[in-house]
């Protein structure tokens, strides 16, 4: 079972293992990439001093804009190097600091374009160290071929709500991503990172990436349960404040939008019918370790 039609990594054996778990870890930037993308975070205020936040959740539209312009001229380059003809669409921080809530909930990325061939990438790249402590990533590997849907803003309705505890802590498993590496995700992928209780602040780059050329879209759920898609352009995602009507051509209007309840025997049937075994299951073997090597495939 294969979850896109077109090839994403340069490397076919990572490409392959993106495929089959929705995620590869790849070292790519040195210490040098990793300090300038660091200052990027110290020198713009994002206003935000309390609890997760992502750069792109800020109503400060030149904020967003200069995170945006400057961290991907520094991390985008090497991501690009492990992609095989993609595009940055956004580039943001994801910050937790030491007070607040920093729980980000087992969820979905947004879709961000036409998922019929495949879903866009999520490129995460810690800035400061990552351990338990500050709150590891954590996936349910192989999820992206089975949980499709639309999934946009301010909210979805998400049909793994009522069990998202039990997936968390019966079937998610940590994902150890070091400073210097990045993390390639596809965004249908469920995940989830646990609370910041070092008492720093934890900061990773965020880059969402899509095919080159390839159309953005987003989707927007109105209060009254309808929801609508728009084509949208490359500064989309930067210049709107989430929970506003998009701006763009609309191209879909659903009168109502729901997605039936999923229930773990659900779940574990439809990951069943993938192939994969379950990580936590002590007699099986998970199928790809958390850190790969990258080599340019010719």
């Amino acid at each position: 079972m294969r979850s896109h039609d077109v090839r994403r990594l340069r490397d076919r054996a990572l490409d392959r293992r993106l495929d089959i778990d929705g995620y590869v870890v790849v070292r790519v930037a040195d210490d040098d990439t990793i300090a300038r993308a660091l200052d990027v975070y110290h020198r713009f205020d994002s206003g935000i001093d309390d609890g997760y936040y992502a750069s792109i959740h800020s109503t400060n539209r030149r904020y967003k804009e200069d995170v945006d312009q400057e961290l991907r001229q520094i991390v985008w380059p090497p991501c690009d190097q492990i992609l095989h003809d993609h595009e940055c669409l956004v580039a943001a921080m994801m910050v937790k600091p030491p007070t607040g809530s920093t729980v980000v909930p087992v969820h979905q990325d947004w879709n961000t374009i036409d998922e019929s061939r495949g879903a866009g990438l999520t490129c995460w790249m810690p800035l400061t160290p990552i351990t338990r402590t500050e709150g590891l990533m954590r996936v349910l590997p192989g999820s992206h071929h089975y949980l499709q849907g639309l999934r946009g803003s301010p909210g979805f309705p998400n049909p793994y709500q009522d069990i998202a505890e039990r997936i968390d802590a019966e079937l998610m498993i940590d994902v150890e991503v070091q400073v210097g590496e990045v993390m390639i995700m596809d965004g249908r992928v469920l995940h989830t990172t646990g609370p910041n209780e070092s008492g720093r602040t934890r900061v990773a780059a965020y880059m969402n990436s899509i095919p080159r050329g390839a159309q953005p879209l987003h989707f927007y759920r109105r209060e009254d349960g309808g929801v609508e898609g728009y084509r949208v352009d490359r500064a989309f995602f930067t210049s709107f404040n989430i929970g506003e009507r998009p701006t763009g051509e609309l191209f879909l209007e659903l009168d109502r939008y729901e997605r039936p309840t999923i229930t773990m025997p659900d779940l574990l049937r439809m990951h069943r019918a993938t192939r994969r075994p379950f990580a936590r299951r002590p007699d099986r073997q998970l199928l790809a370790p958390d850190r790969l090597s990258s080599t340019t495939a010719t």
